[in-house]
């Protein structure tokens, strides 16, 4: 039987009690994306939205912001319609003028805005968010305030007329 040859070390490994060379340390792993990376994307693209509606007046040039889907083919408004419209008022300092143009939007928008704001000064006093209670009875109160909304936007008489999303012209 012919003899063993002794175990040998892999190319570029040292062998113990040898000088020889050492394998390099393995590359860094990448940095995991966070939920503050997504919020500092989300606040940037936020920004960059309402810079471009500050400059870009929806009111005068239609052609660069697409019409409501349902508005053109219903003649009738969408919960939705005037949101550009509106934040733009908001973005330039008008909010009764936003509020002309959708007023779900902008109690929406300040409701958002305040609980943020909340959750943040939480945050940085260690305090545990803000979290809703009774979730699945909010979500129906929701509903049934956006559908209230979109039939009474579209009731063109009465105290009612000012819901729509045109009623004051731009």
């Amino acid at each position: 039987m012919p003899p063993v040859p002794p175990p040998t070390a892999p190319q570029g490994a040292a062998v113990e009690g040898s000088a020889g060379p050492s394998t390099p340390p393995p590359p860094p792993l990448p940095r995991r994306w966070t939920r503050r990376h997504t919020g500092w994307l989300v606040a940037g693209g936020v920004a960059a939205g309402c810079a471009y509606l500050a400059i870009a007046d929806p009111n005068q040039s239609s052609s660069w912001y697409p019409q409501c889907p349902f508005k053109a083919l219903t003649g009738l408004d969408c919960p939705g319609c005037g949101v550009t419209r509106a934040l733009r008022a908001l973005v330039t300092g008008h909010p009764g003028r936003a509020l002309d143009h959708n007023a779900l939007f902008v109690v929406v928008a300040v409701v958002a805005v305040v609980w943020l704001a909340a959750n943040a000064v939480r945050s940085r006093r260690g305090r545990p968010p803000l979290r809703v209670r009774h979730a699945a009875a909010w979500s129906v109160a929701a509903g049934v305030a956006l559908v209230a909304f979109w039939v009474l936007r579209n009731v063109r008489w009465g105290p009612f007329g000012w819901l729509a999303a045109d009623a004051a012209g731009a």
